[in-house]
């Protein structure tokens, strides 16, 4: 072949490349999204907040430099680790599925007016961020979503949007620091003075954990039920404890024992809070306690565990006079 034809071929094939590459290839299958359709794109140590509010309940973590990741706020603990892994990565950037629309004409059509969910991102060098999720599209694999200072109506994945909201729906507590769903307790625990008073839940409701798993009395149980999620007010006092003798922990007035199911998503054996109660707090309002194993001092509710002491001092043992009465009334 000579070079003249060898030309005019090789000529030809760059053409042909050319028209495939710039014209046929869109006439296909839709391309897979590429960096240009990240809904927003940052990088995972640039975050420094993250505050999340939905429907009826809001979480706000913050890193401590040389720390880790913590609860927002004074007195809150650092977050649980085998939770926490990889949450600021899916937070540096979720890939939007589409653009619907150049500008939203009605936010209240896609659940945006108010929106379900709020994302605040703070961002290294006074930085921030602040995204919407709406409602879930029909077909339910995406919400409809926006961001602040940008008028264009995406798409994003779904599975996105639901880690963010278990953000706030179930927040990352570790295992030692009791606040979670009543409902995951099994078994609740009270010693005092070498004497126990402990409950396990069945079938049938909750009983004595003793082997004869005796009934307990109902009126009395009401008041201990609503707080099976933990106190009101459980915080940090210091990260670390001088003096345990000056908090009354080096021989603690009570230890109060949780067995729970782990949160969904880990699988694990059930999870346990141990915490020693100590003395009250010069107010009265509260009392210094310890989770076992941990180097935190923590004040909780002198309500609430006033309440867990009574089990030992009172039990809840129903009335004997009723408990007779019963067979006779049937």
């Amino acid at each position: 072949m000579n070079t003249a034809a060898t030309a005019v071929l090789l000529g030809v094939l760059v053409i042909v490349a050319g028209l495939w590459f710039f014209v046929l290839r869109d006439m296909g299958e839709e391309a897979e999204p590429s960096d240009n359709f990240w809904f927003y794109k940052v990088e995972e140590d640039d975050i420094e907040f993250i505050g999340i509010t939905t429907e009826d309940t809001e979480g706000a973590f913050s890193y401590r430099e040389g720390e880790g990741w913590f609860f927002d706020g004074e007195k809150q603990p650092p977050v649980d680790l085998a939770r926490w892994g990889g949450v600021t990565l899916v937070l540096s950037g979720p890939r939007a599925r589409r653009v619907l629309a150049e500008e939203i004409e009605n936010y209240n059509t896609y659940g945006l007016d108010p929106p379900s969910t709020v994302l605040d991102l703070g961002l290294s060098g006074g930085r921030s961020l602040q995204l919407y999720l709406g409602k879930l599209t029909p077909d339910g694999s995406g919400y409809y979503a926006y961001q602040r200072d940008d008028e264009s109506l995406y798409v994003i994945e779904s599975v996105w949007g639901q880690v963010l909201r278990r953000l706030a729906f179930e927040p990352p507590y570790p295992q030692w620091y009791y606040r979670l769903d009543p409902a995951r307790v099994l078994y609740l625990g009270v010693t005092k003075d070498e004497v126990t008073s402990d409950f396990v839940i069945e079938s049938t409701g909750w009983r004595f954990a003793n082997p004869d798993r005796t009934a307990i009395d109902e009126d009395r149980w009401a008041e201990v039920l609503p707080l099976l999620d933990g106190p009101d007010f459980l915080g940090i006092e210091a990260e670390h404890i001088d003096d345990l003798a000056k908090y009354g922990l080096l021989e603690p007035r009570s230890v109060v024992i949780i067995e729970y199911l782990p949160p969904e998503g880990i699988e694990s054996s059930n999870w346990e809070s141990i915490l020693e109660i100590g003395d009250p707090t010069p107010d009265g309002e509260r009392y210094y306690a310890r989770a076992q194993g941990q180097p935190y001092l923590l004040v909780l509710d002198a309500p609430w565990y006033e309440t867990m002491e009574r089990l030992v001092d009172e039990p809840p043992v129903p009335d004997e006079s009723e408990a007779e009465a019963t067979p006779a009334a049937q």
